[in-house]
Parts: structure tokens; C-alpha cells; sequence
């Protein structure tokens, strides 16, 4: 077990009514740190964390770090669904995981006080449903309701102008699939918020795809300089073959 698992697992023994408020701001810490490391593991048991924590902590603190576990761990997941070759998937067991992930927390999201973040997250999580095949028929209208109210609420929230560009770069190629205009609306994310990862990560992958590896290693390398432990940054300047990048830079 890793030293990550044993302090989530520490954490769950712990778990009891007089000691709410420090597990759940471990669960807190937890869910950042796998965030940080992108490192789907960590997501996952920092999501079995908060799950864990019902009956010892207040039920809309669980709700919240619920969702926000799940939307990390659905994200991961799907990234490294997407990153293996058609051939070598397994819909069934992977995706129907990642599925599973995002319909819990899709119920959950209700009971989250109104707020634009509150739509962002709902769209994001659509987002991760939409991905396995662009399900647009079931989940597109919701989803674009989501992050249409998500930015009517507050039109400069940089992650739901990076959610409004997933059509446009994870749509296939006649059905709305625009990466041009996607990078548009991340460069405008990027403009109010430098350092968001998230915008940076989906651009580089975007220019890549449009032949730009000039314009895609800068974005990896302005990745790895905020967060030397970016995974999909390190792999993909190492998968480059001009660059060796350890685990801390």
C-alpha cells in the first residue's frame, strides 16, 4: 500500500462524530493531492474517503467532497480511457466505471447550493459521460444547459469557459468538432486565469492535433513549471523524444 493509501486508510479508521471537521478536511487535502499528482488511484480512494465519512460529518460537506471526488476520478479515468488504443479497450469494465462514477455524482448535485461552480462541475461531469462515444443525443442539452447557466452566473468562471469548449474538441470530425474554436475559448480561460491547468492541458492537446508541436511544448513546459509533478506534461515532452523529464521537473 502506498504512503498516499495508508493515510486515507488512517483517516477512515479515525472517522468518528468528535473528529468531523479534521477528516473531512483530510478528505479535502486528499482529493486536492490526487489532483495535483493526477494520479487516478489517489482519486479513487480519496472518493471512498468521502463516501466514507456519511454519518460523520455534515451531509452537504459529504455531498460536496462526493462530487468533487467523483467529477477527479471520472476525469482521470476517462483521460486514460481515451488515451488507449480503440483495439485495447474495454468499454464494459473501464467505462462503464467511469459511467457509474458520474451518475453518483450527478445525483448528488442537486443539493449544492446555487452557484456557478455548482453548473460548471454538472457540466463537466455530462462531459465525462458525453466523452465515451459523444453521447450528444442523451446528454448534449443538458450539458450545454449547464454550462450556459454556469457562465450566466458568472461569465468570466474560467473552468465553465473551458467546459463550453469540450464540444468543439472531444466531438467527432463533422459533428461539431472545431479546434480552432476551441482554442479560442481556452486562450480567453487562460487570459482570466494563467495558471489554470485544465485549460493549458486540453490546449496542448488541441494544437497537437493541429500539427502545432511548437505551440503544444509550450504548454507542456508552462505546465511542468507550475506543476512539476503534471503527468500528461512529462509524458508527452518525453514521448517527444528531445526531452527527459523526471517526476519533479
Amino acid at each position: 500500500m502506498t504512503a498516499f493509501a495508508l493515510a486515507v486508510a488512517s483517516l477512515l479508521l479515525a472517522a468518528a462524530p468528535l473528529g468531523a471537521n479534521e477528516t473531512v478536511e483530510g478528505a479535502e487535502r486528499a482529493i486536492a493531492l490526487a489532483a495535483h499528482r493526477y494520479d487516478e488511484a489517489a482519486a479513487l480512494e480519496a472518493l471512498a474517503s468521502a463516501r466514507a465519512l456519511a454519518g460523520h460529518a455534515p451531509e452537504a460537506r459529504v455531498r460536496d467532497l462526493t462530487v468533487h471526488a467523483g467529477l477527479l476520478a471520472a476525469e482521470l479515468l476517462r483521460d486514460r480511457f481515451e488515451q488507449t488504443p480503440s483495439k485495447d479497450r474495454t468499454r464494459d469494465k473501464l467505462g462503464d466505471r467511469i459511467d457509474a462514477i458520474a451518475q453518483e455524482s450527478l445525483g448528488m448535485i442537486g443539493s449544492l447550493p446555487e452557484s456557478s461552480e455548482r453548473h460548471r462541475i454538472e457540466a463537466d461531469l455530462l462531459a465525462t459521460l458525453i466523452r465515451s462515444d459523444f453521447r450528444a443525443k442523451k446528454y448534449e442539452k443538458r450539458f450545454r444547459a449547464a454550462f450556459g447557466r454556469a457562465l450566466e452566473l458568472d461569465p468570466k468562471n474560467p473552468r465553465a469557459i473551458v467546459s463550453s469548449a469540450k464540444p468543439f474538441l472531444f466531438a467527432p470530425p463533422g459533428r461539431g468538432r472545431d479546434l480552432k474554436e476551441g482554442i479560442q475559448l481556452l486562450d480567453r480561460a487562460l487570459e482570466l486565469d494563467p495558471r489554470l491547468e485544465t485549460a493549458l492541458l486540453l490546449r496542448a492537446r488541441a494544437r497537437e492535433e493541429l500539427g502545432d508541436r511548437t505551440g503544444a511544448k509550450q504548454d507542456w513546459r508552462a505546465l511542468l513549471a507550475m506543476n512539476p509533478d503534471c503527468v500528461p506534461a512529462r509524458r508527452a515532452l518525453e514521448n517527444e523524444g528531445q526531452e527527459r523529464v523526471g517526476p519533479h521537473g
